[in-house]
């Protein structure tokens, strides 16, 4: 035997002559697949397993959807499951994951494993009945009718903290205010009575509404420290009101509505906004002009945020506002994301957010792909070519500005126009910058999808910067 076999054999029995409850927190710790191959590993290991914590069903591990027996596979998977837990060992779980899409001929099974979990005292539970296919609200919608509905015995569990339920009916009402988890995400369902659910909800400290349809809902009120709303579809037009003075992570996907916020906390420590299906407009109009004026009154309330993530309609509409009282003000955000084409139609939103930025120390830019639009025409009265080298220059500057981050970097024109001038306005050697903090460092990611010919312009740009970088450092970062 080699060393190295009889120093892994040594580590093995020492890991093996640990009592049963050190290796249950152990292989507790692993993945649910993980923790299923330990069984393996001698006959001690076999059913240690069943005394796992965390219990994950997903049927994309078992059941091949391309595959034509696809039937008898889900049959199978559904089997595996309440076979597993009439095996199970343990008095209590943490965490019951079921990935199970459209279970419509096994709604008795499904129900089963949530009793089970229930009679287990579980703190987290998963139930995802949604289909992997669907990327809208207008896919799913289709399947108004939910085959699985939230058993009456999940309401009254004292244990429960944290609750996800994709494509699964549930009943608002039916959660007294003692029983409601911390966390609660719901999605690709109808949802028409939200506000039931926020109405005296002193427990609730995180809610997610993903992709849901059918939403009516005036307040958003509570002592939540997270609140994420992602591309939903709303029955009408509405007045959203916000009221959410402890919230630290606020992030908000889909249209736009009219945004109206009593309270929201100043220190808030990071804000997501993604207003993209929106889409993008050539010309101007009183409509766009309208949602520039909501979108900079919005940003304005969540000014206190440490980091802001915005998209490329904001950067486009913000522009637009014509209104004294909404113009933009000074904000506190450290770190600024811009998901961007940085096509001409967004320059001067960019350059709003940069003035309004006096603490910012990193500035990220999230390149999206290029946009249907022309690169090269000006963008009432803003040219693609002169714009940033009259307004992008050391005196206009976050004087805090320490890193420039580019994901998705392809060494396009626009692109290295933009580093270009910040390096030469952050370096050491601008003229006139005596005095002043200078930009440490640019961080390049590339692309990992571009074509072998991108890649080496890519390569190409990056050199560039580099050559003209002075006392920056220009990190590329190719994966």
């Amino acid at each position: 035997m080699t060393l190295k076999r009889i120093a892994s054999s040594n580590q093995q029995d020492r890991l093996s002559n640990l009592p049963d409850v050190l290796l249950i927190m152990i292989i507790t710790c692993l993945s649910f697949k993980e923790c299923i191959r330990t069984s393996v590993l001698a006959k001690r290991w076999r059913y240690l397993c069943r005394e796992t914590r965390n219990i994950s069903f997903k049927e994309s591990e078992y059941v091949d959807h391309f595959v034509s027996d696809k039937r008898s596979k889900r049959v199978s998977f559904a089997a595996y499951m309440c076979q597993w837990v009439s095996r199970y060992h343990g008095r209590y779980i943490e965490t019951l994951e079921i990935y199970f899409s459209i279970p419509s001929d096994f709604v008795a099974a499904v129900e089963s494993l949530i009793e089970f979990a229930v009679s287990r005292q579980v703190k987290n539970l998963v139930l995802d009945f949604s289909d992997p296919s669907w990327i809208s609200t207008r896919c799913a919608s289709r399947y108004d009718y939910v085959c699985v509905q939230l058993p009456v015995c999940v309401y009254s569990l004292t244990t429960l903290e944290s609750l996800k339920i994709y494509s699964c009916g549930f009943d608002p009402s039916k959660f007294s205010n003692s029983r409601l988890p911390r966390k609660l995400s719901i999605g690709w369902i109808k949802l028409t009575d939200v506000e039931s659910l926020l109405l005296n909800s002193p427990t609730l400290k995180s809610l997610s509404i993903n992709y849901c349809w059918g939403i009516e809902i005036r307040n958003i009120a509570g002592d939540m420290k997270e609140f994420v709303f992602e591309s939903c579809d709303f029955s009408s037009f509405m007045v959203c009101c916000f009221d959410l003075p402890t919230v630290e992570i606020f992030k908000y996907s889909g249209q736009i509505l009219s945004f109206d916020v009593k309270r929201m906390n100043m220190s808030i420590k990071d804000v997501y906004l993604d207003f993209t299906e929106e889409g993008m407009y050539e010309e101007r109009t009183q409509r766009t002009k309208l949602e520039g004026s909501v979108l900079s009154a919005f940003l304005n309330n969540l000014r206190g945020a440490r980091t802001l993530s915005v998209c490329p309609y904001l950067l486009q509409t913000i522009q637009e506002c014509e209104d004294p009282f909404d113009l933009l003000r000074p904000m506190e955000t450290q770190h600024l994301v811009l998901r961007t084409r940085l096509h001409v139609m967004e320059f001067k939103g960019i350059k709003l957010l940069l003035d309004n930025c006096p603490n910012l120390e990193t500035l990220t830019f999230d390149i999206f792909s290029q946009s249907l639009f022309s690169y090269n025409k000006s963008y009432y009265g803003v040219g693609p070519r002169s714009y940033w080298k009259k307004n992008l220059t050391y005196k206009s500057l976050p004087k805090t500005l320490k890193v420039v981050v580019v994901r998705n970097f392809t060494g396009r024109f626009d692109e290295l126009n933009v580093l270009k001038l910040l390096i030469q306005s952050g370096r050491g050697r601008w003229p006139g910058r005596e005095h002043g903090p200078m930009l440490e460092r640019v961080e390049l990611y590339m692309d990992s999808s571009m074509a072998e010919s991108q890649k080496e312009l890519a390569d190409d740009g990056a050199m560039m910067l580099q050559s003209i970088s002075g006392d920056v450092q220009v990190l590329v970062y190719d994966p």
